[in-house]
Formats: C-alpha cells, sequence, structure tokens
C-alpha cells in the first residue's frame, strides 16, 4: 500500500478506498475458489491502488469506461463507484457471473457481457502483432450485447500479458475512438496512460 499517497489523498476518498479495499480483498479470495476450475495458474491480480489512483484524476473527464477481460470486473467496479458509466466484456461465463454478484453487492452500475473484446471487424496479422498466447481470438465480440462499438468508449483499461501488448494497441489504433483513452497495467512497467490515435 502507498502510505505517502494515502496520506496525501485519503481524507477526500476515505470511505470509498476503504470500500474498495473491501472488494480487492473479496475479489482475491473468489480467484483463489475460480483458479482450479477455470485452470488460470498464471493468474496475478494487477495493482488496483495504483489503478484506483490512475482513475480518480479522470473523473468528470471522460464519461465511458470499459475493462476488457474483466475477469471478476473489479476495475469496472471501481469506475462505476467512481462515477464512470462503466463496463466489462469477458470470455468466461462463470466470471461474468461473478461479476455481475459483485456489482450489485457493492452498489454500482457496471455492466458485464459474455465474449470476446476483440471486435468482429478487426484485422490482424501475426506478423504485426505477434502471436498472443492468452487472448481467446475466436470468440465472438460482446460489443452488441452492450449495445455499443469500441469507439463509443471514452477510456479503456486492459491488463496484457507481455506477449499482448502489440495486439491490444493495434486493436485500439484501428477501432477505438478518436480521443479515447487507453489505460493498461503490466506488473514489470506499471500504468500507462495513453491517447493511442495520436502515436
Amino acid at each position: 500500500m502507498d502510505n505517502d499517497w494515502l496520506a496525501t489523498n485519503a481524507p477526500s476518498c476515505d470511505s470509498l478506498l476503504e470500500e474498495m479495499r473491501e472488494l480487492w480483498s473479496e475479489s482475491d479470495a473468489l480467484w483463489d475458489e475460480c483458479r482450479n476450475r477455470l485452470e488460470f495458474g498464471g493468474f496475478v491480480s494487477a495493482d488496483y491502488l495504483e489503478i484506483y489512483k490512475q482513475l480518480l484524476p479522470l473523473q468528470g473527464k471522460v464519461a465511458t469506461f470499459l475493462e476488457w477481460g474483466s475477469g471478476l470486473g473489479v476495475v469496472a467496479i471501481m469506475a462505476s463507484r467512481l462515477g464512470f458509466e462503466a463496463y466489462g466484456i469477458e470470455v468466461e461465463p462463470l466470471l461474468v457471473e461473478h461479476a455481475q454478484r459483485l456489482a450489485e453487492r457493492y452498489g454500482c452500475h457496471a455492466e458485464f457481457a459474455e465474449g470476446s473484446f476483440i471486435p468482429d471487424d478487426y484485422q490482424w496479422g501475426i506478423e504485426e502483432v505477434g502471436n498472443p498466447s492468452r487472448t481467446n481470438c475466436d470468440a465472438r465480440a460482446a460489443y452488441d450485447d452492450l449495445d455499443m462499438e469500441l469507439r463509443d468508449f471514452d477510456l479503456v483499461y486492459a491488463y496484457p500479458w507481455p506477449d499482448e501488448h502489440g495486439l491490444y494497441l493495434d486493436i485500439m489504433k484501428t477501432c477505438g475512438g478518436h480521443r479515447s483513452l487507453f489505460l493498461t497495467y503490466d506488473a514489470r512497467e506499471g500504468t500507462s496512460l495513453r491517447q493511442v490515435q495520436d502515436e
């Protein structure tokens, strides 16, 4: 826990941060239950406090938020509790069910859809973006279930594995909105926030 940051920022958001700590703890325990059933032996949770810190200054600046590969929906739930119109896309139906239950438990309006976050009209080649080993590239895209397209989201969050960065960036460059922001977390590099279309 980043105590210097908490000392500076906690007074204005203490109750919400305490609630989010409960969410993070509950989701970690839930992952332990899901891991064996879904064979997610390599799962590593993101640094939720760091992501929370990245979301705070974006309040009032962006409206719609999407979490790719939302899993238990923790980041989408955080975004919803911070006032964003939040959504999550996850290919595993069991995780979507758990995310919906967590969202209800924490009194947020985040919406989750089952399927792929890769838009159906996205065209990609292994030579350009690599050969991702973790992302399901064959599942049906979930955007129709949300009645939205990728370009409709002001802020997209993802936690790519090392071999997925190229694919994720290419999807955002090809299908994301002109002014969309892309927030990523990497266990080695931390968080990165960028406007991909300007790169």
